[in-house]
């Protein structure tokens, strides 16, 4: 990927807004709305400030990227604002004399203006915060009546500025005071949670601003973001794959959660090699997100931390009973955390069990990683759930179809329909290719499925891998028989030496059908093993048509 495409996951600023433009989803509508707002703006007109809110990676500094770029680019949004964009992480600023003597440094160096240069020189080792703020907006108002330009303060992660470095709240009634009486200034603030600041009706900032959160994608949306990034890069391969294969990208939404960074990141992970190895590459992701993670449990108060570790370690879909029991803390306090967590995407409520109110974490990786860092037995489930995930999915050789004579012969030997063909198959699994022992797979999963239950519990392999006997398991689930399916599992743990682990999701499965689909049988499932347990459903359906 050449540099100017490339899409710098933690620091999008650094992104060229090119990139950003090209690979923008569902954000488009938002920032039509405050561009819009900023285009009708005149000295003496009422003005809009704006606090976008959502957790680490959902795109509010892309946002402000591309509010900043189309400012510069479309002609009548250049004549009107100079945007000041501060740094995203600006531990400096502990008095609002801070934040000034910031925007000083920045305009000086965007724009050479001499007059902000040299004021800047002033105020910059200046100890009277008074004398500061004075000479700073006496400058700033100059800037603005000279270049006929208002100025936009667009200031990120507000809930750390307003909440833990400024520790005068006076500093917050005088930058309201500024925000209400300076007609040249707006601002853009985001937050990755809904903080205190603009909410407790004691605060300076109470309401002061229009609050927009920001939603995770929808699995639409996804698909939509990976075909712009592979169309970005010219990746043809991986159009044609999803294209041809996008209802199996089910396993990418399930670990995201609809987080456009974690989108960017699986994409690096997939975009060039087989979904297949999505497990082998787990570790190495989740060392390479733990900067990611850790900042976004700083991000949040120490009740929100607490209940997010729980509930990650918990059952997914607690009511706020059950945590409140769990947490030894009063039903009252956790139902206003959740709420809080919820405003801010950390969470998200629904109904279920018998139209109680649960609350699950949307973005599975979250979970997972909470999960490897504090549970050993959690590590464990969760490794083999992504195996299953992992081997559901076609491999690259089989979704490319690559397949050489030894292949095709597998592939004809499966379209015979013989259990004449079932001795050649066996022996194609111990090939050394992996495209012909994939075709063998899937020619005895074809051939399991027509055969009578008594043939299918004789041609059950005894030494073979985990990824052949699941495709019997599965060739049994898409032959939508219920005494196969059981004969199947049956016959497996009998010939195979694999633990209960290993066949949980297909018994969770023949229980669920079997239940006639009563949901209590799944609903309190590990969120990992629900979705399994559907896709074998999915797979039965399919074979019942």
């Amino acid at each position: 990927m050449t540099l100017a495409k490339r899409v710098h996951q933690y620091r999008p600023q650094r992104t060229s807004p090119e990139t950003l433009e090209a690979i923008l989803v569902a954000r488009e509508n938002l920032l039509q709305k405050i561009l819009g707002q900023l285009s009708q703006w005149m000295p003496g007109t009422s003005r809009q400030h704006y606090l976008l809110i959502g957790p680490r990676g959902i795109g509010k500094t892309h946002i402000l990227s591309l509010v900043t770029h189309r400012i510069s680019t479309q002609p009548d949004l250049h004549g009107k604002w100079c945007p000041i964009t501060f740094p995203e992480e600006s531990y400096g600023i502990t008095r609002i004399a801070d934040l000034f003597i910031k925007a000083l440094q920045i305009l000086s160096d965007e724009s050479g203006d001499k007059d902000i240069a040299g004021v800047y020189g002033e105020v910059r080792h200046e100890d009277n915060d008074q004398k500061v703020m004075d000479l700073s907006l006496d400058a700033l108002r100059k800037f603005h009546k000279s270049s006929g330009k208002g100025i936009l303060f667009m200031v990120e992660n507000v809930n750390r500025i307003f909440e833990r470095q400024i520790k005068e709240k006076a500093d917050i009634h005088y930058f309201r005071k500024m925000l209400i009486e300076e007609e040249w200034l707006v601002t853009i603030c985001t937050s990755p949670t809904y903080l205190n600041a603009v909410t407790r009706e004691e605060e300076p900032l109470f309401e002061f601003f229009q609050v927009e959160f920001l939603p995770e994608l929808t699995p639409q949306e996804q698909i939509e973001m990976l075909n712009k990034l592979a169309e970005h890069e010219d990746n043809h391969e991986f159009k044609g794959y999803l294209r041809e294969y996008h209802t199996r990208l089910r396993a990418l939404y399930h670990f995201t959660g609809g987080n456009p960074r974690l989108t960017i990141m699986l994409y690096d992970l997939i975009s060039y090699q087989a979904i297949t190895d999505v497990q082998a590459e787990l570790d190495g992701l989740l060392d390479r997100i733990t900067p990611f993670y850790q900042e976004k449990m700083k991000d949040i108060g120490e009740q929100e931390g607490k209940l997010i570790e729980t509930m990650s370690l918990m059952p997914e879909g607690c009511t706020p009973t059950e945590l409140a029991r769990e947490l030894r803390m009063e039903s009252k306090t956790v139902r206003a955390v959740l709420q809080r967590l919820g405003m801010a995407g950390y969470v998200r409520r629904e109904q279920r069990r018998k139209k109680k109110t649960i609350y699950v974490i949307p973005e599975r990786l979250f979970r997972i990683w909470h999960q490897m860092n504090h549970s050993r037995s959690g590590r464990g489930l969760v490794r083999y759930l992504l195996e299953f995930f992992s081997t559901w999915y076609e491999s690259r050789q089989e979704r490319d179809e690559v397949w050489d004579v030894r292949g095709s012969a597998a592939t004809a030997l499966g379209r015979i329909g013989s259990e004449k063909a079932v001795d050649p198959l066996i022996s194609a699994l111990k090939d050394e290719a992996n495209d012909v022992r994939g075709s063998a797979i899937k020619a005895l999963g074809r051939i399991a499925s027509e055969m009578p239950v008594d043939d299918l519990r004789e041609i059950m392999p005894k030494q073979f891998s985990r990824s052949v006997v699941r495709a019997f398991i599965k060739a049994a689930f898409g032959s939508s028989n219920i005494a196969k399916i059981r004969v199947a599992i049956e016959s497996a743990k009998v010939n195979l030496k694999y633990d209960d682990t290993f066949f949980a999701p297909y018994n969770i499965a023949l229980e669920y059908l079997e239940s006639d689909r009563d949901p209590a049988v799944i609903e309190r499932q590990h969120p990992e093993m629900r979705d399994a347990v559907q896709l074998l459903t999915a797979l039965y359906d399919e074979g019942d048509d």
